[in-house]
C-alpha cells in the first residue's frame, strides 16, 4: 500500500503497555506523537512523545486534544462500570466527530463481538467500532488475532513461569496466534501510514501454538522446564485480584469464560484481514527480564 504523508498522531492509552508499543511502533516509522493523558505522566510516556491533556469524560476537551493532528489511535481504559464505559466511548466518538479528524484507528485489545454481550468494557469498544466509520473519513479496527504474549510476563504470570508453570485460562490443546506487542505497534503504524487502509485487520503471531508448545517455547528461552496449567476464568480472577482490583480481574476473566453449550462457533476470519508478525514467542521470551516482572504492576 501506498504511505500517505502523516505526521501528527494522537495516541489514546500511550502509558500503558499496549500503548506503549503502538507509540514504539509509530515514532519508529517517522510519526511525530502526542500521548493523550489526565496528568503529567512522568517518566511513562516514551520520551519523543509529547504528552497532551484531556478528559475522556469530556467531548470538546478530546476534541482539542485532536486538533492539528493526522489521525489518532483510540484505545479505551479496562472500565467496568457501564454507564461510565459508555459514556467514555461515546464521548471518545463525539471528539472525533467534533475536531473533523479524518482518520482514526481503534485498537480494542481483543476480538469485537458483532453484538453487545453484557460486559460493560467490552461492549464500550462494541459502540466504537460500530460507529467509528461514521464519524471519521477512514476508520480501521486492529485486533489481535487472540491473545498477546506479554500476558505470560505480567506480573500476575512471570512468577508462575519462572517457577515452571504457565496458568492460564485456555485449553492446552487450542492452536493460539500468541502476538508480540511490538508487532501490534508495526501494525498501527503501517495503518496509519497507509493510503488506503482496510476496515479491519487482524494481526497474528507467526505460529499457531497449542498450550504444551507454548510451554516448549518458554522452556527453550528460559532454559527451565516449563509445563502448561490450563485454569479456569474464576482461578484467572483470582491471580489478577491484587494487580488490577476485583472489579477488573472479574471483568477480564469474564472474557475467558466459554460460550454456552450449542452456541455457533463464531466464522473464521477473511483471510485478506489478517496480517502475520514477526516475532516468535522463543525468542520474545529470550528478550524478557523475567525478574523485573514479578513487580507490582
Amino acid at each position: 500500500m501506498a504511505a500517505m504523508n502523516t505526521s501528527t498522531v494522537i495516541v489514546h492509552g500511550a502509558t500503558g503497555v499496549q500503548g506503549a508499543a503502538v507509540v514504539r511502533g509509530l515514532l519508529s516509522a517517522g510519526h511525530r506523537v502526542r500521548g493523550v493523558v489526565r496528568r503529567d505522566p512522568g517518566t511513562r510516556l516514551h520520551p519523543e512523545a509529547e504528552p497532551v491533556l484531556a478528559d475522556l469524560l469530556d467531548p470538546g476537551s478530546l476534541a482539542a486534544a485532536y486538533s492539528g493532528a493526522d489521525a489518532v489511535v483510540v484505545q479505551l481504559p479496562l472500565v467496568f462500570d457501564a454507564d461510565l464505559a459508555v459514556r467514555q466511548a461515546g464521548a471518545v466518538l463525539a471528539g472525533l466527530r467534533k475536531a473533523g479528524v479524518g482518520r482514526a484507528v481503534f485498537n480494542p485489545a481483543a476480538p469485537v463481538p458483532g453484538a453487545p454481550v453484557g460486559v460493560p468494557f467490552v461492549d464500550a469498544r462494541v459502540l466504537v467500532a460500530t460507529e467509528l466509520p461514521r464519524t471519521v473519513g477512514t476508520a480501521t479496527v486492529v485486533t489481535p488475532a487472540r491473545t498477546y504474549m506479554e500476558n505470560l510476563a505480567a506480573p500476575w504470570s512471570a512468577p508462575l513461569v519462572r517457577g515452571g508453570e504457565v496458568a492460564y485460562p485456555l485449553p492446552a490443546d487450542l492452536p493460539v496466534p500468541w502476538l508480540a506487542l511490538d508487532d501490534l505497534g508495526t501494525a498501527v503504524a503501517d495503518l496509519v501510514g497507509a493510503a488506503a487502509p482496510p476496515p479491519l485487520r487482524i494481526v497474528a503471531g507467526p505460529r499457531a501454538l497449542t498450550g504444551d508448545e507454548v510451554a516448549a517455547e518458554l522452556s527453550a528461552a528460559l532454559g527451565r522446564p516449563v509445563r502448561w496449567n490450563a485454569i479456569t476464568p474464576a482461578a484467572y480472577r483470582e491471580m489478577l485480584a491484587p494487580h488490577l482490583g476485583a472489579e477488573a480481574a472479574a471483568g477480564v476473566a469474564a472474557a475467558y469464560t466459554p460460550p454456552p453449550p450449542g452456541t455457533p462457533p463464531p466464522p473464521d476470519p477473511d483471510p485478506a484481514t489478517v496480517t502475520t508478525g514477526a516475532t516468535a514467542l522463543r525468542d520474545w521470551a529470550r528478550r524478557q527480564d523475567w525478574a523485573a516482572h514479578d513487580a507490582p504492576a
